[in-house]
């Protein structure tokens, strides 16, 4: 029978020292079972790494969603809001002074306007950590002639333009917005 000191050294070999990102669901406890009950510890995982990583990487780290305010026949104001709602901060790298783009794309999904068309942005590196559980705001303004043309199956994308430095995982999957 295994004494309690070499029960948690098993116990830590076997949940503690691994750096996967799979989940115990259940350990047999050895202590309450006589030497012929005994089998080895068993472990079962709730999700496989791949099904973690292939759920992130659908989703992004951060939450995303956009608010659209229009009144017909004027300028339309969006705005990309996004949350960390990872435990931890998540450190992020942008290539450029730009946070986000916005795109527009008609119904047969082809692109007619971007935000970032019309902009510049500095070309320097800049890094941040995003605090777990921040909400951040990115506007953008959509002038009215454009606005004008929107129609029936035309939508939104806005495309988070800061990289996990960190995680092999998106910051934040593409939003869609349709109209």
């Amino acid at each position: 029978m295994l004494s309690k000191t070499a029960l948690a050294m098993v116990i830590l070999a076997a949940t503690g020292c691994s750096q996967s990102s799979s989940s115990v669901g259940e350990v047999t406890d050895m202590t309450k079972k006589s030497n012929a009950d005994v089998s080895p510890i068993v472990v079962t995982p709730i999700k496989s790494d791949a099904e973690t990583r292939a759920k992130l990487a659908q989703k992004g780290l951060f939450e995303g969603k956009l608010i659209v305010e229009h009144q017909t026949g004027a300028a339309m104001n969006v705005t990309l809001q996004y949350t960390n709602s990872q435990s931890y901060g998540v450190p992020l790298m942008f290539n450029s002074g730009m946070t986000a783009d916005l795109r527009l794309f008609d119904s047969t999904g082809k692109k007619v306007w971007a935000w970032s068309n019309e902009m510049m942005f500095t070309q320097a590196l800049r890094e941040t950590v995003m605090p777990a559980g921040k909400t951040q705001n990115v506007k953008f303004r959509i002038a009215d002639s454009i606005a004008a043309t929107i129609g029936k199956g035309f939508y939104l994308q806005a495309i988070f333009s800061g990289r996990a430095t960190e995680s092999q995982t998106p910051a934040m999957a593409p939003v869609i917005y349709k109209f």
